[in-house]
């Protein structure tokens, strides 16, 4: 299955492995939730999903973030093909690979980068993503959960870098935040993402860490534990925190 990738850097870099295959609980389950309107036996049509910039006020600023973190770039953009192609084998997996750039093909999208000054290696990304409904929603967290499942290593090609990389992905705990959440590392020789995917209605907020080792000399184990980032417990739960806030307040205003 032919996938676009957005970035050449991303597409190149963004191979992974894990240390082991040991499965673990990928998520908790989704829970029904009420929609964005109240018009549960109203014959009103539905509402229309949030649009790119309606989004981009759902995004954590500088000032809303912990940690140190500053967000140097923040783009809104309606859904849209990507550039490049990818291939991932087996195909069933392919949802796993950048699903946040995924995403942004079917719609609307809020795309913020982040990085703490001091830590060149530690950048994140946080992608708002808003979908027609919050079935449509839980439809996509679903395709996740299911490959994650039986997904425990991939192999890829892609447009902007010559030969098949393999990557390995492990469930992780996810957290307990909005309606439903799982969360998965992947890992590969020369880099690392972390990801958290978090539903809350019809709104999909993906936080992902991810780190370049580079491609030299393999590096030890010692020193890739340490260069890799862990899970930014804080600024994932600020950044759905501020979604969910201002969802049930019914309103995109930067709060």
């Amino acid at each position: 299955m032919l996938v676009a990738a957005l970035l050449a850097p991303m597409l190149a870099a963004c191979s992974t492995e894990t240390k082991d295959d040991t499965a673990k609980p990928p998520a908790k389950p989704p829970a029904e939730t009420p929609a964005r309107t109240p018009a549960e036996t109203s014959s009103e049509p539905a509402p229309e999903p949030l649009s790119a910039k309606e989004l981009k006020a759902l995004v954590l600023t500088t000032a809303q973030t912990p940690s140190g973190f500053e967000v140097y770039r923040t783009v809104a953009r309606k859904a849209r093909p990507l550039e490049g192609q990818e291939v991932v084998r087996p195909k069933k997996c392919a949802v796993l690979r950048n699903p946040e750039l995924k995403a942004s093909v079917e719609a609307s999208t809020a795309r913020a980068i982040l990085e703490r000054p001091t830590e060149g290696l530690d950048r994140h990304t946080i992608v708002v993503a808003g979908w027609s409904s919050e079935a449509d929603a839980r439809t996509r967290m679903a395709a996740l959960r299911e490959a994650l499942g039986g997904c425990g290593s991939i192999q890829y090609e892609n447009t902007y870098a010559p030969g098949t990389r393999e990557a390995r992905l492990q469930p992780e705990n996810a957290p307990e935040l909005g309606d439903e959440a799982l969360r998965y590392t992947e890992n590969g020789p020369t880099s690392y993402q972390g990801l958290t995917v978090v539903r809350v209605r019809d709104v999909i907020v993906y936080v992902k860490a991810d780190t370049l080792f580079g491609f030299g000399t393999p590096l030890s184990a010692a020193k890739r534990k340490e260069l890799t980032p862990g899970f930014e417990e804080k600024l994932v739960r600020a950044q759905v925190d501020k979604v969910q806030r201002t969802l049930d307040q019914g309103s995109t205003t930067t709060s």
